[in-house]
């Protein structure tokens, strides 16, 4: 996992209570060597605090790797503009792979932070997480690791449709279920 923000904390408790092993890579002293056997990587945070940290990690990963993108690319208010943000293109091409899936940052922290919360007792809310990705097989990998963390994975299909997930964009800061989540996208698709 690379980045830091609110999202990294219950991802990786979910994703280690389903049995999976983490490291943790959100500063510039962490060791970036040590992610080049990791088979998935998941970024999360603000895109231009770690375009340094994903040039460290790239130099180093498999390029079979598939990466999860939960980036946001946020606009500081105190910046003069353009110059301080990332595009999609340069963040795509900065990626240490083409298997790029974007999922889980459109979800609000309070809805991983419920399932986190939860024990044993049944779900009366099962969330459903839209991504999307133009490598099947790598969608195929993160809808299993979504089941393995306790959430619903929904596709929304390749890439070019992921800015319904960015901020602005109809899917941001949503906590759906899965009826809930078609109901939405076949709103948008004038089928709803």
């Amino acid at each position: 996992m690379i980045g830091g923000g609110a999202l990294i904390r219950p991802l990786a408790v979910l994703s280690t209570r389903a049995g999976h092993s983490i490291l943790r890579i959100d500063d510039a002293g962490s060791d970036a060597a040590s992610c080049s056997h990791s088979d998935m990587i998941i970024v999360a945070g603000d895109r231009t605090a770690l375009v340094d940290l994903i040039r460290r990690v790239a130099s180093v990963a498999r390029p079979d790797a598939v990466v999860i993108d939960a980036t946001t690319s946020v606009e500081d208010e105190q910046a003069d503009g353009a110059e301080d943000l990332v595009s999609e293109g340069e963040w795509i091409s900065l990626l240490p792979s083409l298997r790029v899936v974007r999922a889980f940052a459109s979800v609000p922290v309070e809805a991983f932070m419920v399932i986190v919360d939860q024990t044993s007792t049944p779900r009366l809310f099962e969330l459903a997480v839209p991504m999307a990705g133009d490598d099947v097989s790598a969608k195929e990998r993160v809808a299993e690791f979504m089941r393995q963390v306790g959430v619903k994975p929904f596709d929304l299909g390749p890439l070019t449709v992921s800015y319904v997930m960015d901020p602005g964009g109809s899917l941001w800061d949503k906590a759906l279920d899965l009826a809930e989540l078609v109901e939405c996208v076949g709103w948008l698709s004038g089928d709803g």
